[in-house]
């Protein structure tokens, strides 16, 4: 038992990114999102590809600056790569998996503990998760007005910023889980000072995704509007806490039609770009994840 454990705790990562790949190519298959007959491959799809593969980059960038600023050095190449290969973690059922994978790529090659990590890479998942609702408050109600969409997305914003940085807040919320599952959860209450460095390179992927989807929907519907693209931060947090679906697997794509279809654009429509935005956005993933492979060859070897 202890060896088996040993075995665990060594190749962890590895193990990780084993099971990934597995219940990605079963995510795929599952959904039929291997069809790409209906992609528009014109000058918007294109574009939209660049800034699908910035936005991944600046993410994987994001994580490295993210222990750089709690003192731990590793290189740029090491932390993009770390977040890369773990990122089909996410299709793994339980939303830890995300988080565990790149703080246990990182620990193997510093002298840190992966539950140091993991506690630093959920500190920047929640600003991420916080940046891509605050950035949506204001089109949202260019685009709404006063309405319940409006109100939804502002509440959402608040009560996680709330959760994250006042102690108040943040302690009721632990209380709460801790009375359902028996055993109080570990949830970093972050500064202000600590939450605005995070925020940094999370702001600008977040920016590249929404011009990402807004270039990828424009090459279905030319009339189709920027203040629209902003559904797409919205609809990834909403999936992200969606803890019961791994990857936010249907939430997301509902998210966005019903979205678009209040808006104007036709179901149809809404329909084509909400289901394809999910390949879309695999396809990103499959770009950083082999990325963080080539530069982890380059580095470390392959039988790192």
């Amino acid at each position: 038992m202890h060896n088996l454990f040993s075995f665990i705790k060594k190749y962890i990562s590895q193990i990780i990114i084993f099971f990934s790949l597995m219940f990605l190519v079963i995510y795929l298959i599952k959904h039929n999102l291997l069809d790409f007959s209906q992609f528009r491959l014109n000058t918007s799809f294109y574009i939209s590809l660049f800034f699908l593969f910035g936005g991944f980059v600046l993410s994987g960038i994001s994580w490295w600056y993210a222990t750089l600023i709690h003192g731990i050095k590793i290189s740029v190449s090491d932390g993009i790569s770390s977040h890369g290969l773990a990122i089909f973690a996410k299709y793994i059922p339980g939303k830890i998996w995300t988080i565990l994978g790149r703080a246990s790529k990182v620990a193997s090659h510093t002298d840190k503990a992966v539950s140091e990590l993991s506690f630093i890479s959920l500190k920047e998942q929640l600003v991420y998760l916080l940046v891509g609702i605050l950035i949506s408050i204001i089109p949202v109600y260019l685009l709404y007005g006063l309405s319940l969409i409006f109100l939804f997305v502002l509440l959402s914003g608040v009560g996680l910023f709330l959760i994250i940085f006042n102690k108040t807040i943040h302690n009721l919320l632990l209380w709460i889980l801790g009375k359902f599952m028996k055993k109080t959860p570990e949830l970093p209450l972050l500064t202000i000072k600590n939450g605005i460095r995070l925020s940094v390179y999370n702001i600008l992927l977040w920016i590249f995704w929404t011009l990402g989807f807004y270039f990828f929907a424009h090459s279905f519907n030319e009339s189709f509007s920027l203040d629209l693209a902003f559904v797409f931060p919205i609809s990834v947090v909403y999936g992200v806490l969606a803890i019961i679906m791994p990857g936010g697997i249907g939430v997301r794509e509902g998210i966005i039609t019903g979205y678009l279809v209040l808006s104007g654009v036709e179901l149809e429509t809404a329909t084509t770009i909400s289901v394809l935005s999910r390949i879309w956005f695999v396809i990103g993933e499959v770009f950083i994840f082999l990325l963080s492979l080539i530069l982890h060859i380059r580095k470390h070897g392959e039988t790192d």
